[in-house]
């Protein structure tokens, strides 16, 4: 799992409380955080291969029944996980998340140590999708199936 400390972690910051999540993270002691303008520059970012993690902060509340203004996770494309940050999490908006593209839709008001598990857990997913090659077994002799006879072969029921 690659280290929080030393993450790149990408914060979409148009808004108050965006800066405010920002701070907490520097605060969190992570190593880089950015705090973009707006999500086409939060995907630049994650396009370069510049960024750890991305999480977007979403500030207006709405109904369930009104759509999200946010289209597809920054980090969609290029493997880079993506957090939603909303006031409150509702099935609505979690199923919207999860077709955007984002791995999880959290509260605003999540402490600082949720946080962190949040992004470990995100960073902990780049890097399993990263490596997926299949590993070969060491030894000479492959692994063979023993031969059963016959006798041990179907059981017999009483």
């Amino acid at each position: 799992m690659k280290s929080i400390r030393r993450a790149h972690i990408v914060v979409v910051a148009d808004n108050d409380h965006g800066l405010v999540l920002a701070a907490r993270l520097r605060r969190m002691e992570v190593a880089q955080v950015t705090a973009a303008a707006g999500l086409a520059e939060a995907r630049g970012l994650c396009q370069r291969g510049g960024a750890d993690a991305c999480i977007v902060v979403l500030d207006d509340a709405r109904p369930d029944d009104a759509p999200l203004a946010v289209n597809d996770a920054p980090g969609r494309g290029c493997g880079v996980p993506s957090l939603m940050v909303v006031r409150a999490v509702t099935p609505f908006v979690r199923k919207a998340a999860r077709r955007d593209g984002y791995l999880a839709a959290v509260p605003a008001s999540i402490p600082s140590r949720m946080l962190y598990r949040h992004l470990g857990a995100a960073l902990q997913q780049r890097r399993a999708s990263r490596g997926t090659r299949r590993r070969v077994p060491r030894g000479g002799v492959p692994m063979l199936r023993p031969q059963m006879p016959a006798t041990f072969g179907k059981p017999t029921l009483h």
